[in-house]
C-alpha cells in the first residue's frame, strides 16, 4: 500500500519540506514526485495503525496539525495513489482490484501531467481516436494498442487500469562517515584508546562496504585535557575498507607522535572514494597485498625515519641521480600495457650507489689508467667527455665532466670528474 500527499499550488521551497517532513514520519522510503507531490510505503503500518482508512485518519490528523491543507490518496500501487491524490481533494482510499474504476472518468491529460516515460505527443493521437478518459484508453485491447502505439502506448493503457507496480524512486542520500565519542573518564595510555578506534573504525568500514565505497584519507582529532586538539591525516595509496589495517596505521602513527596530555574524546572522519579493481595475471608474479604493504611500510618509517621511506620520484633538474622519496602512489599495484620500447634490446648499466672513489691517471686531457677498489686496469677505449652542469644559482651548484671508458679486462665503464672538487668516480659498470 502507498499513500500520496499532493499540496496544489506549491512552490518550491519550504511547503516541499514541510511535505517530506510529514511523510518520513510514517515512513523512511519517501518519493519526492515533485515539489508539490509526495509519495510513500505504509505497508509496515498496517500492523501498528491498522487498517488503511485508520492509517488515514492518523496522516491526516498530523497533516491538519502542521497545517498542511493537503490531498491525500492511498492505493495498492505508487502510480495510482499519485493520479487520484493530484484529482480529488481530501482523503481517497482506494481497496485493491478497484483501481480501474477509481481512474475511468480521469481525463487522458492527467496521464501526461503525471512523470511518465512517454511522447507528449502520443495525447494528440489519442485525442484523434476520439479517447477522453482513462477509461475509454482502458477500454482498447491491448494487442491493437502495441500495434499501432507501441510499448508507450502500452505502458499508458496500463497507467489508465492501475496496473503499474514500481517500486519508489528514492533519493540516495549522501552518506556521512564520521564516528565521535567523548570520554567519562580522561584516558592516559593509547592501548585502550586503540579498542575504542577499532570498535568506531568497523562502524565506518561498514559503511562503507554497504555503499560500495573505500577510504582514501582518515581523519583523527583528539580532544586533549589541557592542550589543542590533537590532528593527524592518513593519506592511504591505496582505497581501504579494512578496519584492522586503518586501525594498524593509525596506531603507528600515534606510537611515533604521541598526545601531549590525556585524552577526553576523539572524532573520526573517512573520506570515501570509489575502491579500485585489479585483475591478477596468470602468469606474473605476484604482487603484495596493498594493505599489509603499507603497514609494512609504516612499521619501516617508525625505524628509519618518515622522509626514508617511499617511492622514489625524479627532481626537475639535469643532476644525475636527483631524487626525492615521496609517498607511495597506489598506481605501482596496476597492471601497464606492454611498451613496444620495452622489446628493444638496450645497453644497461648498474650504477654505484655511492660512487666509488678513484684515482685516475690523466695523459692529454685523456684518462689512461684507473684505480678504485675492485676496478682497477688500463683504458684501451674511451668515449667522452660529457660535460654537464647545473643549478649554479644556488648553493648546491655542480658541473662534472663524463667519461665511458673500456678496460684492458674488457669491463665496460662511466666514470666521471667532479669539476669544483676535482675528485674522479666511477658511476657503474655496464652488463
Amino acid at each position: 500500500m502507498y499513500a500520496c500527499l499532493y499540496l496544489p499550488g506549491t512552490p518550491n521551497g519550504m511547503p516541499k519540506q514541510r511535505l517530506v517532513a510529514l511523510a518520513r514520519e510514517f515512513s523512511p522510503e519517501v518519493e519526492h514526485t515533485s515539489a508539490d507531490t509526495v509519495v510513500f510505503s505504509i505497508t509496515p503500518l498496517r500492523a501498528i495503525l491498522g487498517p488503511p482508512y485508520q492509517i488515514a485518519s492518523e496522516i491526516s490528523r498530523r497533516g491538519y496539525e502542521r497545517d498542511l491543507n493537503a490531498h491525500l490518496a492511498i492505493a495498492a500501487n505508487a502510480d495510482t495513489a499519485i493520479l487520484l491524490a493530484r484529482q480529488f481533494a481530501g482523503v481517497r482510499l482506494v481497496a485493491s482490484g478497484e483501481e480501474a474504476s477509481q481512474l475511468a472518468n480521469l481525463p487522458l491529460e492527467s496521464l501526461f501531467a503525471h512523470d511518465v516515460p512517454v511522447d507528449p505527443t502520443l495525447l494528440d493521437i489519442l485525442h484523434q481516436w476520439g479517447l477522453k478518459t482513462c477509461g475509454d484508453l482502458a477500454a482498447l485491447p491491448e494487442a491493437g494498442v502495441r500495434e499501432r502505439l507501441g510499448l508507450a502506448g502500452v505502458y499508458l493503457r496500463n497507467l489508465a487500469l492501475g496496473h503499474i507496480n514500481r517500486p519508489l524512486r528514492i533519493e540516495s542520500q549522501e552518506a556521512e562517515y564520521e564516528e565521535q565519542l567523548e570520554l567519562e573518564h580522561p584516558l592516559d595510555r593509547l592501548e585502550p584508546l586503540f579498542f575504542l578506534f577499532g570498535r568506531a573504525l568497523g562502524d565506518l568500514c561498514g559503511r562503507l562496504r554497504s555503499q560500495s565505497q573505500a577510504a582514501r584519507i582518515l581523519d583523527a582529532r583528539l580532544v586533549l585535557d589541557g592542550k589543542p586538539e590533537y590532528q593527524c591525516r592518513l593519506e592511504f595509496p591505496v582505497p581501504l575498507s579494512d578496519s584492522r589495517t586503518m586501525l594498524k596505521l593509525l596506531q603507528l602513527h600515534l606510537e611515533r607522535h604521541s598526545p601531549e596530555a590525556r585524552v577526553m574524546g576523539f572524532k573520526l572522519r573517512i573520506e570515501p572514494v570509489v575502491p579500485r579493481r585489479m585483475q591478477n595475471g596468470l602468469f606474473l608474479p605476484p604482487i603484495p597485498q596493498p594493505d599489509k604493504l603499507q603497514v609494512t611500510l609504516a612499521r619501516i618509517a617508525g625505524l628509519v625515519g618518515e622522509g626514508n621511506v617511499g617511492t622514489p620520484q625524479l627532481l626537475d633538474t639535469f643532476r644525475p641521480d636527483a631524487f626525492r622519496l615521496t609517498t607511495l602512489n597506489g598506481s605501482c599495484f596496476e597492471q601497464k600495457p606492454d611498451d613496444s620500447r620495452r622489446q628493444i634490446l638496450r645497453l644497461s648499466m648498474r650504477i654505484f650507489r655511492p660512487p666509488v672513489a678513484a684515482h685516475v691517471q690523466v695523459m692529454d686531457f685523456v684518462p689512461r689508467r684507473i684505480v678504485a677498489g675492485d676496478v682497477k686496469g688500463r683504458v684501451v677505449e674511451w668515449s667522452g667527455p660529457w660535460k654537464t652542469s647545473g643549478e649554479w644559482w644556488s648553493s648546491h651548484a655542480w658541473t662534472r665532466e663524463e667519461w665511458d671508458v673500456e678496460l684492458d679486462d674488457g669491463a665496460l665503464y662511466r666514470i666521471y670528474r667532479d669539476v669544483p672538487a676535482s675528485l674522479w668516480y666511477v658511476h657503474g659498470v655496464y652488463d
